[in-house]
């Protein structure tokens, strides 16, 4: 059973293309900082920018990197269902503990849409499976995936902060594990969720606040949660996934900030990264980065 800090894991790139040897160092770092399981290719990974090939070739190099240390859940998800499931078998060959899949977020399928989506990738492979929210899916396609599927065993439930959490977890929590999206991280745990998915920011902190939950110090799970709030909100209220590679390059596992463009422009990549809507951040955004880590104190984070 996974449980704990699972992180998103960001992907990084230099000179436009993935960067293997950041990723490597990035994979070192979050098992030192006692990550309790890490999420290739996930959205957070910039999944809809990278080539089949690179999504590939991402979930291989974290795999190996991790050499069994932690788990490893490869982001498989597609609202193409032959998509989805090459991936996920790919995955598998590729030794992944798991796969992460979105339920259809674009093309919006119907209830039964749901229920075939995940029966064909439960059929495809022997590999557990871990529905990433449940934006349109009711609870009782849940539950007949739950009853008729035993590779589906996670669920990550951030459709909402609180109410579905808990509605799954009192009707499916003594079959599925559920993990919560994190924004409410002790209270998630208290609610039911064993643990949750961040992003980069604070790992050490993150599995840190689920270890003391465990253990019975609640309070000191909270203070915890509560000193690392200002960086968590400080990412979210920015640009999310360049404030991310901006905190990597700050410790020094990055070289540079560079998100993947939905639209790959010949030269732009790294400082010449295009400007699509509120993409950018300034000195501003950047030097309260630096005065929220200065409050923090010393790392790890």
């Amino acid at each position: 059973m996974f449980k704990g800090s699972i992180v998103a894991l960001i992907t990084p790139f230099s000179d436009g293309q993935v960067d293997e040897d950041a990723l490597r160092k990035l994979v070192d770092w979050h098992v030192e900082q006692g990550t309790n399981g890490i999420v290739p290719c996930g959205t957070t990974g910039e999944s809809p920018t990278l080539s089949h090939e690179e999504h590939g070739r991402v979930v291989e190099i974290v795999v190996k990197q991790a050499a069994g240390r932690v788990p490893i859940i490869a982001g498989a998800g597609s609202n193409n269902t032959a998509e989805a499931v090459a991936l996920t078998q790919h995955a598998e060959a590729a030794g992944a503990d798991a796969v992460l899949h979105v339920a259809g977020y674009y093309n919006r399928p119907n209830q039964e849409g749901l229920y075939q989506h995940f029966k064909a990738l439960h059929d495809a492979s022997d590999i557990p499976i871990m529905i990433h929210g449940t934006h349109d899916m009711d609870a009782s396609v849940i539950g007949q995936l739950i009853d008729k599927f035993p590779q589906i065993e996670y669920v990550k439930e951030e459709t909402s902060h609180g109410p579905k959490l808990r509605q799954y977890v009192k009707e499916f929590g003594d079959r599925i594990t559920f993990f919560g999206p994190g924004l409410h991280y002790p209270a998630e745990l208290e609610w039911g969720a064993l643990g949750v998915m961040p992003s980069c920011c604070a790992p050490h902190a993150h599995a840190r606040v689920f270890d003391l939950w465990q253990e019975g110090h609640h309070a000191e799970s909270r203070r915890e949660w509560n000193r690392m709030l200002p960086l968590v909100f400080w990412r979210w209220h920015t640009a999310a996934g360049e404030a991310g590679k901006h905190y990597l390059k700050h410790l020094g596992i990055f070289s540079t900030p560079y998100v993947r463009q939905q639209v790959a422009l010949p030269g732009q990549h790294d400082g010449a990264q295009a400007s699509f809507g509120n993409l950018r951040l300034d000195e501003v955004d950047i030097q309260e980065m630096l005065t929220i880590l200065a409050t923090m104190g010393e790392p790890p984070y």
